[in-house]
């Protein structure tokens, strides 16, 4: 596959230098992937609110795997995993195409 992106796994249990619980990821690890596309949003309009959402569908082959704390970079740009991957491997005659992962991004 000509694509890939960044996995960043998500490092449960990671402390800082006082000892303290920190959110943490390992390296990115390039991972082969069918491509990607705009999903669009569901953010309703609020007044005053000036965060900017961007989401992407990542359409993955067979044997994927992230889960909903991991993180994934695409293009240089670093998404949030939403959920697990939505698996498409389930249909009659054996057909499994892979499936697809909601990735989620904000400023502001």
């Amino acid at each position: 596959m000509p694509l890939s992106v960044g996995v960043k796994v998500y490092q449960a249990g990671a402390v800082d230098d006082l000892n303290e619980p920190v959110d943490a990821w390992a390296a990115p690890i390039a991972t082969p992937v069918y491509g990607w596309a705009p999903a669009g949003t569901g953010e309703p309009f609020l007044a005053g609110r000036e965060a900017v959402t961007w989401d992407l569908d990542l359409y993955v082959p067979p044997g994927f795997s992230v889960a909903a704390k991991d993180r994934v970079e695409v293009g240089g740009v670093e998404y949030k995993v939403e959920g697990v991957v939505e698996q498409f491997n389930s249909g009659p005659f054996g057909f499994a195409p892979g499936g697809r992962v909601r990735l989620k991004r904000a400023e502001g």
